[in-house]
């Protein structure tokens, strides 16, 4: 029995007797309970209100499989404030006897393609004979028929009949679908409106079906996407209107949304690792009116200060991005100084399904770097490099998740003679995996390995080489403070690097929760010289809404230390 609490203005209170289930959506849906806490409320209209209930509970009982219910409602006056009295006894479920499904119309004539599409209905469907009848149930199969034929190469398929028999006497459904398919359609013309600022081939060599190739909803789907992920626009539209006779073409009609030619960002932020920190950014995204975006910004904090520009070309109907760039950069990190010039240019491809999806990026690059190791000792190394890198994205939600992984993997290297000094091969892995605990917890474990094949490691880029410490790495250590260590205070970066996290977070303020974590690892010049250390502290964890923010603070174990980690920034 539930009995709600009245505020002090009540006109009555309801006391519901009823099974759980049965119980919780009754006092959701019954108008009964809307009205309780209004003081205008009179006793005429309670009374028209409780004679209305067993009629409007049984309409709402009957889509969840109870047709069979007794329901009373009674007013007890002789209490204040006034009670509703209300018994339910729902009776026997109703399940599905008999269920009839046929398909008609343009399909018939593609036995193979029936046989195909009434596997799929099948399998979406999820009804079964001895099932219990709900009527959410029941218009989800509907739902899904229909979808399965208009996402093919029917897109003015339509329900022709749809009927449900009850019998309150065995408690059993028969139900009746008829689904007409509609004529088989193709593409008809393809048309791009709303362009003004950028030609219409960024467009249209986005598009990877042609006039006359079979209608499929899923590609008008990702092309809307793509188009939505291109800095062109702000927003698309993507439509294919069938047509009501022969010859049963669908005409597309792309919407586009422009934005501005140019852009130009400032930001300004803190850093706990490197201090103050500026950056400018600027856009161009119509070079030589061929849709080529221009771009050139500059960074400058502490310990880094660098400048890149380059030249991103329209992605193409095969999904792949193209890119040429170069880029200016000194760092002075753990008394390690670099200063490098970088000439290169890579292909990408990114595919994305909700919050998953898998990153490709191959990239051709040739460096040049000047390294300052401490006690005279100078490194000037060129390398013409080729890398892979390949990202997975399983996750609940990318902004905030909750359950999944991350998993990234690279390989790359240089080969001496070849504009290179040195022969090197360098592999990388890192993977982070979210499990849910106790509720509303999450459980965060992540895991970092590398490693560069060299004989000479001071002939190989740092970049292609390890240290390890700070946010992401060891916390509880300075960034990238573990490595090698070099003369004057130098940390030498490592030919192989081992870190791993173990972080569980719980909420303890609306968008806010805490993290206890332990991190654990080091880079050295090989696995054997390795000598992980620990840090372990406390964090807070914002959700907001691009993306989750942190602090925390954290105790080094091996050097006795206390360190803090925080970010913020502002663009304007």
């Amino acid at each position: 029995m539930a009995l709600c609490a009245a505020t002090a203005s009540a006109r009555y209170t309801v006391a519901l007797e009823a099974p759980g289930n049965v119980e919780e959506l009754l006092s959701r849906h019954l108008d009964i309970y809307r009205w309780r806490d209004d003081a205008k409320f009179d006793n005429e209209g309670l009374a028209v209100l409780v004679e209305r209930v067993p009629e409007d509970a049984a309409g709402l009982l009957n889509t969840i499989g109870y047709f069979s219910p007794q329901v009373t409602a009674r007013i007890d006056a002789t209490v204040t404030p006034t009670k509703v009295l209300i018994t339910v006894v729902p009776g026997e479920l109703t399940r599905f006897r008999q269920i009839d499904f046929q398909l008609n119309g343009g399909i018939d004539d593609d036995d193979a393609r029936e046989g195909r599409l009434q596997t799929r209905i099948s399998n979406n469907w999820q009804l079964k004979e001895g099932d219990v009848f709900t009527q959410a149930g029941w218009d989800d199969a509907k739902r899904r028929t229909l979808l399965a034929l208009q996402n093919a190469r029917y897109p003015a398929a339509r329900i022709e009949k749809s009927q449900v028999r009850i019998d309150p006497a065995t408690h059993s459904a028969d139900v009746t679908l008829i689904a007409n398919s509609g004529p088989s359609y193709t593409y008809g013309e393809i048309t791009v409106e709303g362009l003004s600022r950028y030609p219409a081939s960024i467009v249209k060599d986005l598009i990877d079906f042609k006039p006359g190739q079979t209608y499929r909803r899923r590609d008008l789907l990702d092309l809307q996407a793509e188009i939505e992920n291109l800095p062109y626009f702000g927003g698309a539209a993507v439509e294919a209107i069938p047509s009501d006779s022969a010859p049963w073409v669908a005409p597309v009609t792309v919407r586009v949304q422009e934005v501005p030619l140019q852009r130009l960002s400032v930001g300004a932020g803190y850093s706990t690792t490197s201090g103050a920190r500026g950056s400018v950014a600027y856009t161009y995204n119509n070079l030589f009116n061929r849709g080529w975006v221009f771009d050139a910004q500059s960074t400058l904090d502490r310990d880094t200060q660098e400048f890149e520009t380059g030249v991103s070309f329209p992605q193409r109907s095969t999904g792949y991005s193209h890119r040429i760039y170069g880029s200016l950069k000194h760092e002075n990190v753990e008394n390690l100084d670099t200063r490098s010039k970088k000439l290169g240019v890579s292909r990408s491809i990114t595919r994305i399904n909700n919050s998953n999806g898998i990153d490709r990026l191959i990239t051709l690059e040739y460096l040049t770097e000047k390294r300052d190791r401490g006690g005279g000792d100078i490194d000037e190394l060129t390398a013409l490099t080729a890398n892979y890198r390949w990202i997975r994205r399983d996750l609940d939600n990318q902004r905030d998740p909750h359950r999944g992984n991350l998993l990234q993997l690279e390989a790359g290297g240089a080969a001496k003679g070849m504009l290179s000094d040195e022969t090197f091969v360098r592999l990388y892995a890192r993977g982070q995996q979210y499990l849910p605990f106790a509720g509303k917890g999450i459980f965060v474990a992540r895991m970092e390995l590398g490693q560069t094949i060299a004989n000479d490691p001071n002939k190989v880029p740092t970049d292609w080489l390890f240290r390890a410490g700070g946010s992401g790495s060891v916390r509880g250590y300075d960034y990238q403070s573990l490595g090698i260590a070099g003369e004057d205070g130098t940390v030498l970066p490592g030919q192989a690097v081992v870190t791993a996290t173990l972080e569980a977070q719980y909420p303890v303020y609306k968008d806010w929760r805490g993290a206890v974590f332990v991190d654990y690892g080091d880079a050295a010049a090989t696995f054997a010289d390795l000598k992980p250390v620990a840090g372990a502290g406390v964090g807070a964890r914002w959700a907001s809404p691009v993306g989750v923010v942190g602090a925390d603070l954290a105790y080094g174990f091996d050097r006795e230390q206390v360190r803090f980690y925080f970010s913020l920034g502002m663009a304007f």
